[in-house]
């Protein structure tokens, strides 16, 4: 496969997982910590998860290994992962249930140039299997390699789950509902932490809890039908997940959650039009006339569900020479369909809100009339009190989990607050790059809009290394970021 280098790229292999200069007088060490045995417990982003796929290039890569290579340096010790087999950054495991059930797995998402509805091309992302030369949708390739249990080769010490919430980790049966730990599990009964706790580890890392309010944020909303974790719940399981990983003596690093507002996924499409010319406001205008006029219609009738405020909400205006919000269907207003079928739960966005980066929503906006003519379905939308939800989930959580590493002595990072530096109109600048939320050109995150490009794990290993160096008074090397491979395009 042809490929030509896109942003910042240095003449490395792609297997370089760090980059340790010489420096005669420098003392690294592991101050206070041991980190002879070292287990990483967490979801996709400690597995290494990159463009809706987990590959081998992506496991080489990920927080996890980065990390441990450099604690090698300070006295730690091997670190095994249960590499994907396949071709690395080829085959990449991307389940999707309705294909897992089929034995096929899709390969993770290339960045080339593809073909909209309207005709335009344009750099983006594809699944572009190996032995093709264009995107290929809905490719995939039998799954038997990756189903086949290779427990017999572990303990692991990376066990990030793709998937994975809280929740899940001391679930006995969870390796039958989730083929990512399923092929990892010694039995069909053996929960994530009692598999971690195979290692006796002397140090662990933790990162949990994103997928407790990100599957009902990537479902969008309510109308997802993914609940996010109540508190109490998440309070009580975290700290059970850590008087496990604590019970022998460990000690260890701890990250909070970043919220949703913060990556691609929910920042790149905007929740309004480009500026349209008054010819078509007046058109939009006349179409929405009845709907507007409905409205008014139900308020002035005796008995109204409908206040006057909530119906001046709802109605949809547009105004030529300028942007102007989407029309959204919002399942919080008051239905009155049973008054007049015509009158939808429908109004425009307001600021704040969301729309998600899922498969068929741009083409839609572009050749189908949503957020104009039509309005978008409430699956594609975050809207106001979801995203309350979703705030109050993330805060809620970041809060457990400072509470409890504080009773513990272990060290935090805060990547909420990194992730937001990211999402910033600046971003952040490491050896003289600048990486910002941008999808696909801001070169932290990778093609799905979730998970972070290999430059994007390396930051935050380096993060991760900052907090354990200044909780425990060690000196332990970080990477250089530069050294990592960027995004490249695939023809």
């Amino acid at each position: 496969m042809k490929t030509n280098k896109l942003l910042y790229i240095l003449p490395i292999a792609l297997g370089l997982v760090a980059c340790e200069p010489e420096f005669d007088d420098v003392d690294f060490n592991g101050g206070s910590a041991d980190f002879s045995t070292f287990v990483t417990v967490g979801n996709s982003l400690t597995a290494g998860v990159q463009s809706n796929a987990l590959s081998a290039d992506g496991q080489i890569n990920s927080i996890s290994n980065i990390i441990a290579q450099q604690l090698k340096i300070v006295g730690g010790g091997e670190f095994k992962q249960p590499i994907i087999p396949g071709e690395p950054g080829e085959k990449g495991a991307g389940v999707v249930n309705g294909l897992i059930q089929g034995g096929l797995l899709v390969p993770e998402l290339s960045l080339t140039y593809v073909t909209n509805c309207a005709n335009v091309t344009s750099l983006g992302p594809a699944i572009l299997p190996a032995g093709f030369t264009g995107p290929v949708p809905n490719a995939a390739y039998p799954a038997t390699e990756f189903l086949a249990n290779v427990a017999i080769d572990g303990p692991y010490n990376n066990m990030g789950i793709s998937g994975a919430r809280l929740v899940d980790l001391n679930t006995p049966g969870y390796a039958t509902a989730n083929p990512h730990f399923g092929r990892l599990a010694a039995s069909p009964t053996e929960t994530v932490i009692e598999s971690a706790m195979k290692n006796n580890a002397t140090f662990f890392l933790l990162w949990i809890g994103n997928n407790d309010v990100l599957g009902y944020s990537t479902r969008g909303g309510d109308e997802g039908m993914a609940p996010i974790t109540s508190s109490a719940q998440f309070s009580t399981e975290y700290a059970r997940v850590l008087d496990s990983l604590t019970k022998n003596g460990a000690k260890g690093v701890v990250a909070n959650i970043p919220n949703v507002t913060s990556i691609p996924y929910f920042t790149t499409i905007p929740t309004g039009t480009d500026a349209i010319d008054d010819a078509t406001a007046a058109l939009l205008n006349a179409a929405y006339g009845a709907y507007n006029a409905g409205l008014d219609q139900v308020v002035a009738a005796p008995g109204s569900p409908l206040t006057q405020a909530e119906a001046d909400s709802r109605k949809i205006t547009f105004t030529g020479g300028q942007i102007n919000p989407f029309v959204v269907i919002d399942p919080t207003l008051t239905d009155i369909t049973s008054i007049n079928p015509a009158l939808i739960n429908m109004r425009q966005s307001k600021p704040g809100e969301l729309l998600i980066l899922a498969p068929g929503l741009t083409d839609s906006l572009t050749c189908a009339q949503w957020g104009t003519a039509k309005p978008i379905p409430g699956n594609f939308h975050i809207n106001t009190s979801e995203l309350t939800k979703i705030n109050d989930a993330v805060d809620a959580y970041n809060a457990t989990i400072k509470s409890e590493a504080n009773a513990r002595g272990l060290a935090m990072f805060d990547a909420n607050a990194r992730l937001k530096q990211l999402a910033s109109k600046d971003g952040i600048n490491i050896s003289g790059i600048n990486f910002t939320s941008t999808f696909v050109s801001g070169g932290a995150f990778s093609l799905d809009g979730v998970h972070p490009s290999t430059r994007g794990y390396a930051i935050i290993a380096n993060d991760f290394i900052k907090a354990i160096n200044a909780k425990y008074a060690a000196n332990i090397p970080q990477v250089d970021v530069a050294a990592y491979p960027a995004i490249e395009v695939s023809q």
